[in-house]
């Protein structure tokens, strides 16, 4: 899929979409691999303390598996009698995949905001 440079996007999601489209399949599966793996050793070396950057680093690597199949699915779409078992699995993982690097990224934004505001104390 082609898109016309000269028309800037409007949106937040329209600049994500366009990112990932013009990005190349390395550096999808590297953001993918370097991100989920980064969240992990964020929560394994520091625990609880390291939410912060394991929330970000799962924003990146979200993002990156969202790319990895938005292309796959515009790849089955083009193909004539693509497998509908697989359309679904790669639909599901790009559902999955946004809804987890939307709650990772307002996480890790949100809590910029707690030095603001303190904790909630009850």
């Amino acid at each position: 899929m082609v898109e016309d440079p000269s028309v800037p996007p409007d949106t937040l999601s329209e600049l994500l979409t366009l990112a990932a489209r013009r990005a190349k399949d390395g550096q999808l599966a590297t953001l993918a691999i370097a991100g989920c793996g980064g969240a992990v050793i964020f929560v394994l070396v520091l625990g609880r303390a390291g939410w912060l950057g394991a929330a970000a680093e799962l924003a990146v690597g979200s993002f990156g598996i969202w790319g990895i199949a938005d292309r796959e699915l515009n790849l089955l779409y083009a193909t004539p009698g693509s497998a509908r078992g697989r359309v679904l699995r790669w639909r599901i993982t790009k559902g999955v995949s946004a809804v987890t690097a939307t709650l990772a990224a307002a996480t890790a934004f949100g809590a910029m905001f707690i030095p603001l505001f303190g904790r909630w104390k009850t």
